[in-house]
């Protein structure tokens, strides 16, 4: 079949599996089944539940590493030892060209989760050698029918990327399509996160994600409380 205008060149469904390093945790990639999809490293969810305290801290080197909250309070702490606490929709985002650090402690129960995507840094002078960001959660823009889009990461974004990283939330109030842009030199990772949504023409479940390549554009449709992240960056 030809492909049409805006489509994309290939569109791969990955499940999440069970972190095996931390049981409170799904990891897209990288898993048995599926490697890094560069310059992405890795794409994961934690959730903790009936406890407070429980942290995952871990290194980045020549690495982005946004972590979003999208339920609870989360105590974030950076490689200076300052601790902020974020609420749910805030987005933190470390840039470590060299080496950074940081640690997110659960601090609301029952629960708090948040989603994590990492991303190789390019070899471009002039970036931030290090850089630490904190926002609370994006101004809500409506952008189809019975959807909400925030936008996280990049221009107009809460926080801007030194690697080129854009990422938006999409969340179904009711039924519905909308389309964002991708770029066709980028590659990009949807993550559904609750409900099912179509991607494309993949339908995708809560905890699994197409991994997309080639796209002027990804369209989603789904019904009242999808919610999903979309993800791209400059391709390798």
């Amino acid at each position: 079949m030809e492909r049409s205008e805006g489509s994309p060149r290939s569109c791969s469904v990955v499940s999440s599996h069970i972190d095996l390093e931390d049981v409170s945790g799904r990891v897209l990639f990288p898993s048995p089944n599926q490697g890094p999809w560069m310059p992405f490293v890795r794409l994961a969810e934690t959730s903790v539940a009936r406890q407070t305290g429980a942290s995952e801290g871990h290194e980045h080197r020549g690495e982005e590493a946004l972590n979003y909250v999208i339920e609870g309070r989360v105590e974030h702490e950076d490689d200076q030892g300052i601790k902020s606490i974020l609420e749910a929709g805030a987005v933190s985002l470390l840039t470590a060209h060299t080496v950074g650090h940081h640690d997110l402690t659960a601090r609301s129960p029952p629960r708090a989760r948040w989603l994590s995507v990492t991303v190789r840094c390019p070899p471009t002078l002039g970036a931030p050698p290090h850089r630490v960001q904190l926002a609370r959660g994006p101004i809500p823009t409506r952008v189809g029918e019975g959807t909400i889009e925030r936008h996280l990461v990049g221009e107009g974004g809460a926080v801007a990327s030194g690697a080129g990283l854009d990422c938006v939330e999409v969340e179904f109030r009711s039924d519905g399509e909308c389309g964002c842009a991708v770029g066709p030199q980028r590659r990009a990772v949807a993550y559904v996160f609750e409900g099912a949504a179509w991607i494309g023409e993949q339908l995708v479940s809560a905890e699994s994600g197409a991994l997309l390549e080639g796209a002027e554009q990804v369209s989603f449709r789904a019904g009242a409380g999808s919610r999903l992240i979309l993800a791209s960056a400059p391709g390798r």
